[in-house]
């Protein structure tokens, strides 16, 4: 009887599930909008329906299975989160997804000294976004004493709805910015200062292990949504990076052990943590890609301009630099600076220039940026990508993947698969609770290239030169510009 295996992706969009037979073919995708509603400080997520959705899409997706899933996997957003009664298990808060801004007091209120010192123990800059200044600020407003509660990730939460067990893996761990990655445990001595500790945390067990079941399947924790689409995309092109290009734009690539030993540089601008099949992952982010291009699309224009119209107007244009720069920071600048008071900017237009040419510089702008931490990748940690595997919803615009293709100077391939983070997690059960062979097989069907896009040698040479004789030096001008103001 054919083998099926199930994963959950619970995203700021979407919460999805999807059943795949044992080569990788999706069968079945279950999708429903996350429902938020709204809040003090803004949208929050109701518990309460977040469980609904999962076991309405649990119970479609079992009916119509072949035969009994091997597995259940579930990876999706990290960051957000909420406290839980440990003993009664009921949800004593709204969850607080993970861009709430609530908690920027309590971050806020860290000294750069502390901030380089955990940056040394958890690989991460410090930011709101942490589980653990969410579950302070939780206690806080709620009027909670910390004994008693447990604060979980949404996709701890998913777990324990479906196995009543309060688990996490390290990738979501990493996140709540109390979690030691080189010594793979709680940072009990941080806890400690803070009035917390390690019981209000849940267990810690391997990406991909299973920690209970639901209905008889053996569920798991997948991890990160980045990850465990990096683990799917890299299987077998480990030296790759790993390009997820939709609203925000995040590069995922693996490090050794022994390229980390025990320590992340700090000047590098990246993100580090613990991969979920061994080693440790860096990441690097650009946070309004797509969302520069929804910008134009529907904000700079009298009429939202149909995705069939842009690529019909890109179609028409040379290939080559428009000689318009674009930094693409909407909504801040992420790695390296991460410089929230950074905004983006638009330099060189002209009375030449129309819409369908500052919408292409729009594209050329993202892919600088990517350039730059390529570059910062190659200098700390000696690696040069000579491939780049992207997925997202950017990937369906040809346009955007041959200028990525030009300007990074490496070939941009485009995986079959239309859901890579649920492939991902999918293919990391097979592996953890299976073999090899069985994710080598899953993946053979769900990762194999579709399309490719490579560099023109001269197109490039523009590029570059436009890359280092103005993008760079605008980056410093503008950083210094939004510094003084």
């Amino acid at each position: 009887m054919e083998k099926t295996v199930i994963s959950l992706d619970v995203g700021t969009t979407h919460i999805k599930a999807a059943l795949f037979d044992n080569k990788g073919k999706m069968l079945q995708l279950e999708k429903q909008p996350t429902p938020s509603v709204s809040g003090e400080y803004g949208p929050v997520y109701d518990a309460v329906r977040f469980r609904e959705i999962v076991l309405t899409q649990m119970g479609r997706l079992l009916k119509n299975s072949p035969s009994t899933p091997v597995g259940i996997c579930i990876t999706g957003m990290a960051e957000a989160g909420l406290i839980l009664d440990r003993n009664s298990g009921e949800p004593l808060t709204e969850l607080l997804p993970w861009f709430h801004p609530g908690p920027r007091c309590l971050s806020d209120a860290v000294s750069q000294e502390e901030s380089d010192r955990l940056f040394r123990q958890t690989g991460l800059r410090n930011s709101f976004k942490y589980g653990i200044y969410k579950y302070r600020w939780l206690l806080s407003q709620h009027h909670l004493s910390p004994e008693n509660t447990v604060w979980l990730s949404v996709c701890d939460y998913v777990a324990f709805c479906l196995t009543g067990k309060m688990v996490t893996d390290p990738t979501f761990a990493a996140r709540t910015y109390v979690y030691d990655v080189h010594a793979g445990k709680w940072d009990t001595q941080r806890l400690d200062s803070l009035g917390l500790s390690e019981e209000n945390f849940p267990v810690i067990l391997p990406s991909g292990s299973v920690a209970g079941e639901y209905q008889g399947i053996p569920v798991a924790i997948g991890g990160h949504d980045h990850i465990c689409a990096a683990f799917g995309l890299l299987f077998h092109h480990p030296d790759a990076i790993c390009d997820s290009a939709g609203t925000s734009e995040t590069c995922v690539g693996l490090l050794s052990s022994q390229q980390v030993q025990g320590s992340f540089p700090e000047d590098s601008g990246l993100l580090y943590g613990p991969f979920v099949d061994g080693g440790y992952f860096y990441m690097g982010n650009v946070p309004s890609s797509g969302h520069s291009v929804e910008w134009f699309r529907k904000k700079l224009q009298i009429s939202p301009l149909e995705y069939r119209e842009i690529d019909e107007k890109m179609a028409q244009l040379q290939s080559g630099p428009t000689g318009i720069l674009y930094l693409p920071y909407l909504t801040g600048m992420g790695a390296p600076w991460y410089r929230p008071d950074v905004k983006a900017v638009l330099l060189g237009m002209g009375e030449e220039h129309d819409g369908a040419q500052i919408l292409k510089s729009i594209f050329e702008g993202i892919q600088f940026q990517i350039c730059w931490l390529l570059e910062i990748l190659e200098k700390y940690h000696q690696i040069s990508v000579h491939q780049v595997i992207c997925a997202g919803g950017l990937v369906k615009n040809p346009l955007m993947m041959q200028i990525k293709a030009d300007v990074l100077n490496c070939p941009v391939r485009i995986p079959a698969v239309s859901e890579a983070t649920l492939s991902g997690a999918a293919a990391l059960f097979l592996k953890k609770n299976g073999n090899r062979e069985e994710a080598d097989l899953f993946l053979q069907g769900a990762a194999q290239i579709q399309n490719e896009y490579l560099p023109s040698l001269p197109i490039t040479g523009k590029y570059r030169l436009e890359y280092r004789k103005k993008y760079l030096p605008a980056v410093k001008m503008v950083s210094s510009f939004f510094e003084e103001t």
